[in-house]
This record gives structure tokens, sequence and C-alpha cells, in this order.
């Protein structure tokens, strides 16, 4: 089947913090609206800080920042949302009194008598307070105390979020442990509420995070996959790289002849489009992009130097390397030859890991990218082969690569039908091509030997130090190298890296219990921890997907029932995140609160 590669989607549920009586419930969030960016809940605008105020002076004291050490962060007067009046909360200011309810606070998580509350770098984004509540409030008031600052921060709002103005965040970057209270005023006015602290510390916290982002599971021109970014404390997102961007190009179908993407609407039986017969179901729709050109800029991997990407492209699953740098993005990387690149055009390859310690920045060093390579006959003869792949292996490849000189790979695809005057057809470079890149087996890029894996693997990860992967295996892998959503079986195995030659494989404690899928490993910064995703196993074995063959025919699934669990660990629904120490060791569930 053809389809769109999909990335693991990891999802932080946060619970509730549980201060006071929570009501022994945990809350999910499920959806909400934009945040305004001005502060206060999303329906409505607050109180501007800094304006003048009914008792004289600013919202920051009559002495401004003199008032404070270090300049006074809260202000004086009340932030109220704009439908809230002082006539609305005149209840709650008598006095500062709450009995337990059923409140619980979703973030930021607040302190208890057994756990600390959030620490917040100053350079982080501001704080949104959100909560839940089954007893009826109808206005909330949200009191901020610092210690060093003369006046509490009060604000009041009738939704059940409030974000704290920026202006005011700017100024917490030295205050310390802040202590939140929390009302609500209900029926006869009543009053509940729950109490913790939070805290910032004086330093910044660096880092950016590139992500895939996509309108539609289907590939086209118009709504192309695209990267967006963002940097710490930055409150929106930018493109960062798109399809369209990617100068690479002449990427070879699965065979080696035509150029990728010529059957979408051609190939030796040209079919109808779905605009022209909707009803036919051997019909295509035209991506719109040039055949050989990237069309899916796909799960994916930063370069240790955070300079650019390395992705996996659509259907037949070749590998790109893409500069995210401002006015660079999509040329090839300086770090990537465009032999090498070359190279990454073979078919079949599943998803990337890099590792710091075999990613030189300097010339005539080594940069090794490790990925899964879907099994063929003969890699060192025939690499490019439309046998699609039921088994992935584990390989490498030489990103500083250059044998042009002895052993030039060819890099344009021919016309077909021949033209006048070509002196090759499409068959003749594509027998040049696998007799180049099978040359360079062993020597450019290679297997790495997993004794003892009798699975298949998929989705790599290589810890920070170069010396052990750590990867999935499955019994049944898409041909993109992911673990099949049809797959019963996903445990985490390491092998050592040793320079290439692998060795014998170790399944991973905590992460292979064969009782449960466990799927998508990623090493800790520091190498000390292995996260993954894990979920339990499907409740029923034989899971019908729709498939398309050669012809274009997709065929159709029967209405089943797949019961309480229904995935497998391609995408599951009932994961959560795990952590096991390097190593191995009894898992630990992702910290969140149930109470």
């Amino acid at each position: 089947m053809r389809r769109v590669s999909a990335c693991a989607l990891w999802i932080l549920i946060l619970g509730c913090s549980p201060g006071g009586d929570s009501g022994k419930r945990t809350v999910i969030d499920t959806g909400m609206p934009s945040a305004n960016p001005a502060g206060g809940a999303p329906s409505a605008a607050p109180s501007t800080p800094g304006a003048p105020t009914p008792g004289g002076g600013t919202d920051f004291g009559d002495n401004g920042d003199l008032a404070c050490t270090g300049g006074c962060a809260f202000p004086t007067a009340p932030l109220l949302d704009a439908n809230v009046t002082q006539a609305d909360i005149a209840p709650l200011t008598k006095d500062t009194k709450f009995s337990a309810g059923s409140l619980c606070v979703i973030e930021p998580q607040l302190s208890t008598a057994s756990a600390a509350g959030t620490l917040f770098p100053r350079n982080w984004l501001r704080p949104r307070f959100r909560w839940a509540s089954s007893g009826g409030e109808t206005l909330w008031e949200i009191r901020l105390h610092a210690d060093g600052q003369p006046d509490d921060l009060l604000a009041y709002t009738k939704d059940t979020q409030w974000l704290l103005p920026a202006e005011v965040w700017k100024k917490m970057g030295a205050i310390g442990t802040v202590h939140v209270t929390l009302r609500g005023l209900g029926q006869g006015g009543a009053v509940s509420g729950v109490e913790g602290d939070f805290s910032v510390a004086p330093v910044d916290a660096g880092g950016s995070m590139v992500f895939w982002a996509t309108e539609s599971s289907y590939v086209d021109d118009k709504s192309p996959s695209r990267l967006l970014g963002f940097s710490v404390g930055d409150e929106a997102v930018v493109e960062t790289l798109r399809a369209t961007d990617i100068a690479t190009n002449n990427i070879p179908s699965e065979g080696g002849d035509q150029p990728r993407g010529y059957y979408k609407c051609g190939g030796a039986t040209p079919r109808p489009t779905c605009t022209a017969q909707p009803n036919n179901p051997a019909c295509c729709d035209p991506t719109g992009y040039t055949y050989g050109d990237v069309e899916c800029v796909g799960c994916h991997v930063s370069t240790p130097d955070g300079k650019a990407v390395i992705f996996t492209d659509n259907w037949p699953w070749d590998k790109v390397a893409a500069s995210i740098e401002p006015g660079k993005a999509g040329q090839l990387p300086a770090t990537v030859t465009p032999y090498a690149s070359e190279l990454l055009k073979q078919p079949w390859l599943g998803m990337q890991a890099l590792s710091p310690k075999y990613f030189a920045t300097t010339a005539g060093g080594e940069r090794i990218l490790v990925t899964t390579y879907g099994h063929r006959n003969n890699p060192g003869s025939a690499p490019y082969d439309a046998t699609q792949p039921t088994k992935h292996e584990l390989a490498w490849f030489n990103l500083a690569a250059d044998d042009t000189a002895t052993n030039p790979i060819p890099t344009v695809i021919p016309p077909d039908p021949q033209l006048p005057g070509q002196t090759q057809n499409i068959y003749q470079v594509r027998d040049l091509r696998n007799k180049a890149v099978g040359a360079e087996f062993g020597v450019s890029w290679g297997l790495i030997t997993t004794l003892g894996e009798n699975g298949s693997i998929v989705t790599p990860s290589w810890s920070n130090d170069g010396a052990e992967i750590a990867y999935v295996s499955t019994e049944k892998s898409s041909t993109d190298g992911h673990p099949d959503w049809g797959a019963n079986t996903a445990d985490i195995h390491v092998v050592p890296y040793n320079n290439k030659g692998g060795g014998t494989v170790v399944p991973l404690q905590g992460a292979s219990d064969p009782n449960f899928l466990e799927y998508y490993p990623q090493y800790s910064a520091d190498d000390a921890f292995i996260a993954f995703a894990r979920a339990p196993k499907p409740s029923v074995a034989t899971r019908c997907m729709p498939s398309q063959d050669a012809n274009g025919v997709v065929s159709t699934c029967p209405a089943t029932d797949l019961g309480e669990n229904p995935d497998g660990p391609y995408y599951n629904r009932n994961g959560e995140i795990f952590i096991v120490k390097r190593g191995g060791a009894s898992p630990s569930a992702w910290s969140r609160t149930t109470p």
C-alpha cells in the first residue's frame, strides 16, 4: 500500500495539581481556544498593567520599580477580564477563605506536601493557568504571592484558564517561589479553592524544536507537508521548510529506472484522475510535483549542529538532507556531500538517527547516519529493487562520502521514451546507478550486524556517546521502516555500534515485555535514560487495512469490532510515555499526578 509515512506523536498528558481536596479525579484537556497574547482568558482581554488606577500612580505601585528589589513584578490593581465587573468580584474580596471542593489545577503543576511544583526557567513561556471543577463555580480569582513583592497579583475571570500578562512575566525573572491560590465562587456564595507553589529559576533555558506539520494525509503541492519551528520562549511558530523548497531532485522510483512519482497517474497503464472519474476505484490524483522531486517532508531528525534536517520522503521512502538555515532553506547542507545525497536516494529506507559522537564538523571527518534498510537480496549489485520488503535491517551511511572521481553515480534520470540524440535510455542509466551505488556497499554505506535478531528492525535511536543503538524489533514492519499498524509485537532491543560493526543484540530490560507494545525509543541528552512509548497488546490479532494494488485499485475492509485496544505500534490511541534507565531496569511512567 502506498501511503504517507507518519511519525510517532508523543503526547504529554497533564494531570491535576493535587492541592486541597481535588475530588480524586484526573482531568485531561480536550482542546481549547487560542490564548489571548495580552493575557487573561482567550474570550476576554484583561486590564492593562501600567494604566492609571483609581488609587493614583501606576499598577506597579506609586514608587514604581523602586518599591521592590529588582523591580516590582505584580501590579497593585486587580486584573479583570472584560466581562468581569467590580461588583462581580466583591464576594471574593471580603476575605481569603475557601473550602476544599472538586477543583483540579491542570497547569502549572503546583506543589504538594510531598512534591515540588513546576520550576520555570526565566525565559520560558509565560505560565498559563488551567483548571477544572464540577462545583458549578461562575467566577474565579487567581492570587499570586511572592516574598519581596509588596502586593499580591489578583486576577479575575469567568473562564477556566488565564494567561499571565507578558509584561508581568518579564519582571518575574528573579522572583523565586510563587504561592498560588485559586478560588472559585459558586452557588450561594460558597467559595472553593486550592493552593500550591511554583518557582522561577534565575537562569535561561536554551534550544529550539522543529516538528512536522501537514493539513492532510494526501500528498500534493497545494497543501504540502512542512516543518515548523520555535525556540524557547517563543509564543508562535515559524515555517522552517516545505517540500517545494527542497533542491534535491531526480529521485528514482523503487526499480531505479523511472523517476519517483511517475506512476501516480501514469505508468505503463495511465489511470484516470479522480476528478474525471470519481467513482472509479483505480482513479488517482496528480500531486502537482515534477516527477523525481521531493514530495513530502516527513519523519525527520536534526543534525547535531542544528543547521539541517534529514527526513523521509514519500514513496518509495528515500532519504533527503536539507538545510534549515535562514536564506539556505532546502539546499543541501555543507555537512552532507552531493555524493552521499545520491546514496540516500535508495528506496525502502526507514527512520534515521544521528549521534554527535560521529558527526564531525571539520573537513575530512566522518559523519554517519544510522537508518533501517528494507531487505533486498543483493544490495551490493541491485540496491534498487522494486520488490516491497517485509523486513528491515540496520544500516549506516557516511554523509561525508565522495567517490565521484573513481565511481560516479548518475545524477540525472533521462527522458522516456528516448529522445533523438539521447545516448542512454532509462534502463541503461538504472544499470549504471545500481552498479555505482552497489560498489559503495561496505565502503560508503553498509549493514550493521545484529546477531540474535529475528525480527524486523525499525525506528532506531543512537546514543549521544555513539556506543549503542536502541531500536524496535517487531514481527511486521511497513515498507517505510515503521512498526506496522497491523503488528502484534514490538520490543526495544539494543546493539553496540562498534564502528559500524554492530554485535550481539540484547533486549532492553523494562522495555521488552512481551505483554506490551514498546516502541519509538529515544535517548536522553545525557544518555542516562531511554524514553519510549508503551501500549497494551492489540485485542484482535488480525486487523484489516485498506491496500492498493499495482493497478491502483484500493481494497476495502469490513466493519469489525477491534475491542478495547484496537491498534498496533505504528500509532496507538492507548500509548503512554515510559522511561527506563540505560542498560535496563523497571520502567517508570512519565511523571504525572492522578489525585
